[in-house]
């Protein structure tokens, strides 16, 4: 905090240090002056106990000087508004939270080992589709709110899966889990017909 008034901390204790000092040197010169039987060197004392006392109120003034600002300098900090990450940082965080939901959520369709079992890996395909519009959805709501990208990224990801229900145990290995193929990225999720369900 001392590097907004332009004081190190070493220089902070020198002052503390300083009025030490100046306090014991006032005393013993008034003291020395109570005791001196000789007027001369009762007043050069005295001039000396006054020169301390003054030097001593000045450092005190310093550091009650140097309270105030620094307590200004926090308030100021704390009035400013921190600024909002720019365009590039948005969407490096937008591209990702939607790699690591996206691949909580292809994991979460349990794919099968390989794409050789045709009928499993389009029922895969299926189920990863209808739940990647809710990702979508999520990623735009969180980027939409005024501390976004601010906190880590895996608490990000967290409180998104979390939304999403996903189990915790796989959201914390999500770094982990492989990217969805291709193939599951071009499933589109069926639609549903309203007017023949009605």
């Amino acid at each position: 905090m001392w590097d907004a008034l332009d004081i190190t901390e070493e220089e902070a204790q020198g002052l503390a240090e300083i009025a030490r000092h100046d306090l014991e040197l006032a005393r013993d010169f008034a003291r020395r002056a109570l005791e001196a039987e000789d007027n001369d060197e009762a007043n050069r004392l005295a001039r000396s106990y006054q020169r301390a006392a003054r030097s001593y109120r000045q450092t005190l003034a310093v550091k009650a000087r140097l309270k105030r600002d620094l307590a200004a300098a926090a308030r100021v900090r704390a009035d400013t508004p921190r600024p909002r990450p720019g365009g590039a940082a948005v969407a490096r965080r937008i591209g990702e939270l939607r790699t690591a939901l996206l691949r909580l959520t292809w994991d979460e369709a349990d794919p099968p080992e390989t794409e050789d079992d045709t009928a499993e890996f389009a029922a895969a395909c299926e189920e990863f589709a209808s739940r990647r519009e809710g990702v979508e959805i999520l990623v735009t709501q969180a980027c939409l709110k005024p501390d976004f990208g601010e906190a880590p990224l895996d608490d990000d990801v967290a409180r998104l899966a979390m939304d999403l229900r996903l189990p915790p145990d796989i959201i914390v290995r999500w770094r982990d889990l492989p990217d969805p193929p291709q193939a599951a990225l071009d499933t589109v999720a069926e639609e549903i017909d309203w007017e023949s369900s009605a």
